[in-house]
């Protein structure tokens, strides 16, 4: 398959590409990846030489309790740090839910739209049909930063995602707008619940449209783990490298993480048994 992004091609055929996480919020639960907006392009370019071809700069934590931030202030975050990387010859993507955030990024260059409402807001259709931009639409219940008050109960988690995002992969299709389709782990979901998704991503990646998962460091692997819900646990490096594999396996076209050096070394050894098997 071939990520088109803007001007720029990916070809992920028989292969999965990583995405670098880059806050420069304050306020994400994971310490280690935030960083001022005066540091942000020197960490863009260490996680490019990590590996990572696709750099995922976002502001506006959706951590509950997060600090609510203007547009205004989001965007006097990222988009500086958007213009900085596409002058280094970076592929970039917003992590936004919010429209002017996201036009303000578009014109600043950034390569794709990755949406946690899963462009509920018409307007953020339109900034993805006028800049002709892919966009990532993630299945989640309640909104950001509320997630976790949603109602958890699903008749059928695996089939209730897949609907959702192929329902809105159509629509944007009708406005000329490519979707990425994103399954939201974590996002109002028990542990089960994604377990059972991550056992159904071969049939989403099947579905012909390209999947991004993003589980990098996150509550529901310390439960796995039995440590808890935290971010903080011990062990999550590992079993975000495991989690990431397996999904890798399934199929799945990007996954976005934290740590981009040792899952990339991960992902060279699926890549190879993918070769092996011939895979597409």
């Amino acid at each position: 398959m071939l990520l088109h992004l803007r001007d720029r091609v990916i070809d992920v055929t028989g292969r999965t590409a990583v995405m670098g996480i880059l806050n420069v919020s304050d306020d994400s639960p994971i310490a280690f990846s935030r960083v001022g907006v005066a540091e942000a392009r020197v960490r863009a370019l260490q996680l490019a030489s990590e590996g990572a071809e696709i750099i995922d700069i976002g502001a506006h934590s959706t951590r509950s309790g997060a600090r609510v931030l203007t547009p205004e202030e989001e965007a006097a975050r990222v988009v500086p740090v958007i213009a900085a990387a596409v002058a280094e010859g970076l592929l970039t993507s917003v992590d936004t839910w919010t429209p002017a955030v996201a036009r303000a990024a578009a014109e600043a260059g950034v390569h794709l739209l990755n949406d946690v409402t899963g462009l509920a807001d018409p307007a953020m259709v339109d900034v993805a049909a006028e800049f002709g931009l892919p966009a990532c639409v993630m299945h989640m219940r309640g909104r950001p930063q509320h997630h976790r008050e949603a109602d958890q109960s699903y008749a059928d988690v695996d089939s209730e995602v897949r609907d959702f995002l192929l329902d809105r992969a159509h629509f944007l299709q009708s406005r000329g707008v490519t979707a990425w389709l994103d399954p939201g782990f974590a996002f109002g979901k028990s542990a089960a619940d994604n377990l059972a998704l991550l056992a159904g991503l071969p049939g989403l990646v099947a579905m012909g449209h390209p999947v991004l998962i993003s589980a990098s460091r996150k509550g529901f692997l310390a439960e796995l783990l039995g440590r808890g819900d935290t971010q903080d646990a011990p062990g999550l490096l590992e079993a975000t490298i495991a989690f990431n594999v397996l999904a890798a396996a399934a199929g799945v076209h990007v996954v976005r993480v934290h740590d981009v050096a040792p899952i990339v070394d991960a992902l060279a050894v699926v890549h190879a048994l993918r070769a092996r098997r011939g895979e597409a």
